[in-house]
């Protein structure tokens, strides 16, 4: 009702992005037409809120230049290790945990355990910055959101969605507001936050997309944006390496996971423009896809076998998390992918045939015709897998109510 008498509020973006976690869920009426329409309200609502520009009047706002990729260079941007994360950074490690919900709101760890790791908010913000910071991660969810949705509908991007173009940002990134406390004043360690560097990720992968699809754009230029794209990943990568904080462990390390996607389509879209991203040995490529693969199946074991720890849920706890269908599903395709390339890499077949029975129990759990025709192609990828390599395959899926 509010869209049709014109009635356009922070609180109705607040609603689409509900509307387009409830899409990114498996439930028996999830389309890829139901995803669009929910994402494009929800791109359309923040563009025309003005949210993209929340702070454009404001001298160290992160911006980005059109058709390039979003970079921050600066005399910090080619540093590896502690001075990467910035000078606020003390001999103990980073600043992040100061600021996460856990220390500014002690009272959360009862209200919203779940939510610990995220951004604090500030005592000594009015109202009116507390709205804004409320519309800036309204901003920074929906660009999360956004990179999921387009890789996992390649059609969505013909929707030319406004945030999935970094040059439009005129936003302070998450968590950067918390750093400009008068007991810390450090512009660059504010923007090397686990926050920010996991949207920066987001931003990354997203204009890697877009620059993938878009046929305006030269081979030689996208040559030279594969390039860019490939030394930012490296880039974020170490600046994450150098954190001392467990943020990344309370989100799954779901930032790593986009900045091995973003380096997959490099390597793989982008291959006939430049040959070897990674400039040097051929077999760096295969060195990473092992040392991520050995990480995820420490992280998998973890995971299966502390569910409820992740989660806090003591029982049931999958019956609650229909969002977890998908992710599952890129797990899969992403493992799948990495044994394509180099099928000497088994350990990716034997992350897959683990995870299967999970992947499997949501789709008993929460029915969909799409999710499980996605899924039978991602079986029958595995089933393929396991008879070139001589491994036995898995059986054939069963769905049933467990």
């Amino acid at each position: 009702m509010s869209l049709t008498s014109g009635w356009i509020t922070p609180e109705l973006a607040q609603a689409a992005l509900l509307l387009v976690v409830f899409e990114g869920c498996c439930h028996p009426a999830h389309s890829e037409s139901r995803s669009r329409s929910t994402l494009f309200l929800l791109d359309s609502l923040i563009l025309g809120l003005g949210f993209l520009d929340l702070d454009k009047e404001e001298y160290n706002v992160t911006t980005f230049r059109p058709n390039s990729m979003p970079s921050l260079f600066g005399p910090f941007s080619d540093h590896t290790g502690q001075a990467a994360i910035g000078q606020g950074t003390t001999k103990q490690g980073c600043s992040c945990s100061r600021f996460q919900l856990s220390n500014t709101s002690p009272s959360s760890k009862t209200i919203t355990p779940l939510w610990l790791a995220c951004p604090g908010w500030s005592e000594e913000w009015v109202v009116v910055e507390t709205r804004r910071e409320e519309q800036r991660r309204l901003v920074w969810s929906a660009l999360s959101l956004t990179s999921g949705f387009l890789s996992y509908y390649d059609s969505l991007m013909s929707q030319n969605l406004s945030i999935a173009k970094a040059w439009n940002f005129k936003v302070f990134l998450p968590g950067e507001k918390l750093f400009g406390t008068p007991q810390i004043q450090d512009d660059l360690a504010a923007k090397h936050s686990v926050w920010a560097l996991y949207s920066r990720c987001h931003m990354l992968y997203s204009s890697c997309l877009t620059v993938h699809h878009d046929e305006n754009v030269s081979e030689y230029d996208k040559g030279q944006l594969a390039m860019q794209a490939w030394l930012e990943c490296e880039r974020i990568e170490n600046m994450l390496d150098a954190h001392t904080c467990d943020i990344e462990k309370a989100t799954l390390y779901f930032g790593r996971q986009v900045l091995f996607d973003t380096k997959n389509l490099v390597s793989s879209q982008y291959s006939r423009y430049v040959p070897h991203p990674s400039i040097g040995d051929p077999r760096f490529h295969r060195d990473k896809a092992m040392l991520w693969l050995r990480y995820q199946q420490n992280v998998m074991q973890q995971f299966l076998g502390a569910l409820s720890r992740v989660t806090g849920l003591r029982e049931n706890t999958l019956a609650t998390r229909p969002y977890f269908t998908f992710w599952f599903h890129d797990q899969l395709d992403r493992y799948l992918h990495i044994w394509e390339q180099d099928p000497t890499l088994r350990i990716a077949l034997d992350l897959c045939v683990q995870l299967l029975p999970t992947a499997e129990c949501l789709l008993n759990l929460f029915p969909s015709n799409g999710p499980r025709r996605q899924y039978e192609v991602l079986h029958q990828r595995l089933v393929n897998a396991c008879n070139f390599s001589g491994i036995p395959s898995p059986s054939p899926p069963r769905y049933m109510n467990p």
